[in-house]
């Protein structure tokens, strides 16, 4: 092979590698290019999406402030009416009605029901005061009470209420020393308690004070006395009998298999003990039932005596 042989044969071998190149270069420009085509496509496609979500969220939200709107309106009408139906109502002293009307319609609530509710609140109970006796403190203190916790800085409500509560606590006064002077005297605790009372209601009077602790000091001394009888005896749940009571028959009975308890009175003291009063019923040998009644006094949770139901009267 000559050298110019050689050189055709290279400058050949070249230019076909040439070609293979370029073609490839052309197909990898191609796939470039496709690929750019569908991220454009892609892109456009997203971007065409986003759009068509952001003007449903558009129209939506315009369809919901238009729903508010609309039912803004609704409700300003409606409590309107309600407001002027209530002013109808207290104008004419039905302010009781007035309040029964936002009561129905609470789902209005806004400050200016709130404030018609706050004026009918106060002429109802001026309504209430008008229609109740003079003489009835308990009811006027009450109402001034209500008037004086709905407006605070009505002087008038404040004094109105004061003097309301000294005349109801005057009367209460009277009828607690009336009852205090038709109870027995040896009923210690029910005297401690009342003068107690009437020491509150007028910690001035001194006759309260001697009077509480003359029967304080009986009463302690009688409690003291009566722990010498043990525990008082304590009726049953269903009220029938005292388990001390039962237990003494149930040892004692001709028929204890039969013993039936029926009836208890409430638990007396005596000098000598608990004093208790029990209906019991047994059946004898051929079956025939009969029934007795008895007084047991106990001490130290034991029956010590057994006495016939004509032994005491209960006042």
């Amino acid at each position: 092979m000559t050298a110019k042989s050689a050189v055709r044969i290279f400058a050949v071998m070249n230019i076909e590698t040439i070609k293979e190149f370029i073609k490839s270069q052309k197909i990898l420009l191609g796939c470039i290019a496709g690929g750019i085509l569908l991220i454009v496509a892609a892109y456009t496609i997203f971007t065409v999406q986003q759009s068509i979500a952001e003007e449903k969220a558009r129209i939506a939200e315009q369809n919901r402030v238009e729903q508010e709107r609309i039912l803004k309106e609704k409700q300003d009408g409606q409590r309107a009416k309600v407001i002027d139906a209530m002013k109808r109502l207290i104008e004419t002293g039905n302010s009781e009605t007035a309040l029964t009307v936002a009561e129905q319609n609470k789902e209005l609530m806004n400050d200016e029901l709130r404030a018609m509710i706050h004026l009918a609140t106060e002429k109802d109970l001026l309504e209430r005061i008008e229609r109740t006796s003079k003489w009835n403190y308990a009811d006027l203190a009450k109402y001034y009470g209500e008037l004086a916790d709905l407006d605070p800085e009505n002087s008038k409500y404040r004094k109105e209420l004061k003097g309301y509560d000294k005349k109801l606590r005057k009367k209460l006064e009277r009828k607690l020393y009336a009852q205090a002077q038709a109870l027995p005297v040896r009923d210690f605790k029910a005297n401690m308690d009342i003068y107690e009372e009437l020491m509150q209601l007028n910690p001035g009077e001194k006759l309260y004070k001697s009077k509480y602790e003359r029967y304080r000091e009986q009463y302690e001394a009688f409690m003291k006395e009566l722990a010498k009888f043990g525990p008082k005896p304590q009726l049953s749940a269903d009220r029938k009998f005292y388990p001390e009571v039962k237990e003494y028959l149930s040892k004692n009975s001709m028929f204890p298999e039969t013993l039936e308890m029926e009836s208890a009175t409430d638990c007396y003291y005596t000098d000598a003990g608990w004093l208790v009063g029990c209906t019991y019923s047994e059946k004898n040998e051929v079956g025939t039932k009969f029934s007795e009644f008895l007084w047991f006094t106990i001490s130290n949770s034991t029956v010590q005596k057994v006495e016939s139901g004509g032994a005491y009267t209960v006042n």
